[in-house]
């Protein structure tokens, strides 16, 4: 009997969806015609006319209440982005609930290599796979979930955590996950072989790198490196894009590392530098900058290719001008909301 092809599952929720992530899902799409590429969304949410694309909308159960009484992020920020970003994994256990098969959930702003691994998920022992990038934190950049029990276990923490701290995230919860379920979590490799590729790191979570390099052969990547070699998100700083900045403070010693573009994988290689033997491809890379030219099918490899001639030049900061006056919009509506406020 021939098992079903993974899901690829992305979740969007409460806003508009951005035209990076139609043109991720559409590259997605056409990347891999043999799996099911699905968008899950809550009603907020008008699903893009995108051919093969699948759609679920979510309920909100009890959960997504709870969690935001106990946030004590602001409300008002990029439609609750502190509640969405861990709702998502409510989205994936209710997903999994009603197909019971397994999927592999991708962040909107993280794109894959034409010769993702899929077969290598199928081949660990454990039921979920996904980063850690420090002692604290995971990321969801990346998640293999094995079924729906699977995903509960991915759930498990968020509402317990938030009542013992009300300003934690999805992050924090995940490293929890993965402390209390060891067993059952396959720690996905987030840079190249060696101890120079690391810093601030016990032996124990190096050998768990190298573990993960022996299965899958590559490397997906949790935030630093995308962040580094294509530049911040310039929504974070009012249109500045930060580029070879070194703003994780994890797991990855991101100054020791190179990209290189690999012409057969139409993709990028990171290795140590001056360490030829420690290159290994990436299989997933994290865009926070999400330009579009990333994540089009046509321009993808170009612009990746662009990025590691780059790679080499002192840090910079660039300015995206479309952000910087939206921004400049924004702050200036809530001053007037502010001010009718305060006069009636």
């Amino acid at each position: 009997m021939t098992m079903r092809a993974m899901d690829i599952v992305f979740v969007h929720l409460n806003t508009s969806v951005p035209k990076y992530l139609q043109f991720n899902l559409e590259t997605t799409i056409s990347r891999f015609p043999e799996h099911r590429v699905i968008l899950l969304h809550n009603k907020s949410v008008k699903v893009p006319k995108i051919s093969n694309l699948l759609s679920y909308e979510v309920a909100e159960d009890s959960r997504w209440g709870r969690l935001n009484d106990l946030y004590d992020h602001p409300k008002d920020f990029r439609g609750n982005f502190w509640l969405t970003s861990s709702a998502r994994l409510f989205a994936i256990e209710e997903y999994l609930q009603k197909e019971n098969s397994e999927v592999l959930h991708v962040e909107s702003d993280v794109i894959l290599s034409p010769d993702f691994p899929f077969s290598n998920f199928r081949k660990i022992e454990k039921r979920l796979a996904f980063p850690l990038i420090s002692d604290s934190r995971g990321v969801a950049s990346i998640v293999y979930v094995r079924d729906k029990v699977a995903a509960a276990i991915l759930t498990s923490t968020l509402i317990s955590e938030a009542e013992k701290n009300p300003q934690t995230t999805e992050m924090l919860s995940l490293r929890v996950v993965y402390e209390r379920n060891f067993d059952k979590v396959q720690i996905l490799p987030i840079g190249p072989e060696g101890v120079r590729s690391y810093r601030n790191i016990e032996s124990v979570m190096v050998s768990k790198f190298s573990e993960g390099l022996r299965i899958f052969n590559g490397v997906f990547d949790g935030v630093e490196i995308g962040q580094f070699f294509t530049g911040t998100d310039p929504r974070n700083r009012r249109g500045k894009i930060l580029l070879r900045h070194d703003l994780v403070d994890g797991y990855l010693n991101v100054n020791e590392l190179e990209v290189l573009f690999d012409s057969d994988r139409q993709f990028i290689n990171i290795r140590t530098k001056k360490n030829f033997n420690s290159c290994s491809p990436i299989f997933a890379l994290h865009v926070p900058v999400k330009q579009t030219r990333f994540f089009k099918k046509t321009s993808q490899a170009r612009k990746l290719n662009r990025a590691v001639r780059e790679s080499t030049s002192r840090k910079t900061i660039k300015l995206s001008f479309p952000v910087l006056i939206k921004s400049a919009l924004l702050s200036f509506n809530r001053r007037v909301k502010k001010l009718s406020g305060s006069t009636t």
